[in-house]
């Protein structure tokens, strides 16, 4: 496990807002241990926890963080509960994972007891990267190459759900040579994140990269993306507000990084260095200081989307819930009644109820207009025309 235990000055240039749970702890004069599960390494997706390490944000938020070794794909629900059974007593335990991983595992093994708390990413950059356009009516194998953990999930959107196309084949490629396996022709498509191997395949081929969003393919509904979960123990009492207060300070950690991405890039690369969670062996990533500034940006403009009132990271309930509807169809589950709400604490992190926060409802608008357009385009050929119908004179 390791600890942070280097002091690093801080870089922070306004004041910061600060929530009660900060000021009770302060005021406590107390330090709580949360440790701390990556789905990943150190990395850009991860610049919102690096600005709060390196400006000392969780240490004034009275935690003492530590991160628990890097797990293998999948695992992650199942190390933030060993944790928990062993150090619970001591300490909180928090992880960070998507959501298509988190309520297919969670419902197949409840006895796990952990909620989702909040998300780093509304939506999951998840796509399908490949070097030409898939042709259709074409005889050989489409082979996708994805993660061992999320074989079976792009099988249903690709192959037998809705929509799906037969001449398509998935099969698990190795995290580490996905890219080289693209490039090499092993495979004619990739599961990748467009933060990160998808910019890497541009520097390498020097060519546009064709690119599908899983998101709504199919009608594939993923949900959100580098979500935080703790267990259900460490949701009461003092522990919900150490929780809150880890909160706290990665979405400040994060808000730092929207307004300055090239300071983040350096606290990425720093954390980088103390915490040595990305000695990673693989091919899709560029070493140029240039490359971690873009790969910060992508990733901050997943992060700005889970705005809501006056915080980010907030999850939205109606949006959770149908993404678990999706998830969890099939005809093992069909039948299955999920509770409302199933594996997240709607309410530890949400903004002012004093606030009508109408981020997500404008979202959902505009992505339900897109959508309506999309489809208006494939029955009729031709894109949809705005009217404006008036009553009476405009004079």
């Amino acid at each position: 496990m390791l600890r942070l235990s280097k002091s690093l000055p801080s870089n922070a240039t306004r004041p910061l807002k600060q929530l009660a749970a900060r000021s009770l702890l302060a005021k406590n004069r107390q330090r709580h241990t949360v440790s701390f599960q990556l789905d990943y390494y150190m990395s850009p997706q991860f610049a919102g926890v690096a600005n709060a390490i390196t400006n000392n944000l969780y240490e004034k938020n009275g935690i003492d963080l530590k991160f628990l070794p890097i797990c293998p794909v999948g695992h992650e629900l199942q190390r933030v509960r060993d944790n928990s059974n062993a150090n619970g007593s001591s300490s909180v335990t928090v992880g960070s994972v998507e959501q298509n991983i988190f309520i297919p595992t969670l419902y197949n093994n409840p006895d796990l007891s952990v909620k989702a708390v909040a998300a780093m990413f509304r939506r999951s950059p998840l796509c399908l990267a490949s070097l030409d356009a898939k042709k259709s009516g074409a005889e050989k194998k489409f082979v996708v190459g994805a993660h061992e953990d999320t074989v079976s999930l792009l099988e249903r959107i690709l192959i037998t759900g809705s929509g799906g196309d037969s001449n398509v084949s998935v099969i698990a490629s190795p995290r580490a040579t996905k890219n080289t396996d693209l490039m090499s022709g092993e495979v004619d498509a990739i599961q990748a994140y467009t933060t990160t191997e998808v910019p890497t395949l541009g520097l390498m081929t020097g060519k546009d990269i064709y690119t599908q969003y899983l998101e709504g393919l199919n009608g594939a509904k993923l949900g959100y993306s580098q979500m935080l979960f703790a267990p259900r123990e460490d949701l009461e009492g003092d522990k919900r507000e150490v929780v809150q207060a880890f909160l706290d300070a990665t979405f400040r950690g994060w808000e730092m990084a929207i307004r300055d991405h090239e300071a983040a890039a350096k606290s990425v690369e720093e954390a980088k260095a103390m915490l040595g969670l990305d000695d990673e062996k693989n091919d899709h990533w560029d070493p140029s200081f240039s490359y971690t500034v873009q790969n910060v940006g992508l990733c901050c403009d997943y992060a700005k989307e889970t705005f809501q009132g006056d915080k980010y990271g907030v999850i939205d309930a109606k949006r959770w819930n149908d993404a678990t509807s999706w998830l969890l169809e099939g005809e093992s589950r069909s039948k299955d009644v999920v509770e409302e709400n199933f594996g997240l604490d709607a309410h530890i992190w949400q903004p002012n109820p004093q606030l009508l926060a109408g981020n997500e409802l404008a979202r959902t608008t505009l992505e339900d207009a897109k959508i309506s357009a999309l489809d208006f385009k494939e029955k009729y050929g031709h894109e949809p025309s705005l009217a404006v119908i008036t009553l009476g004179s405009l004079e």
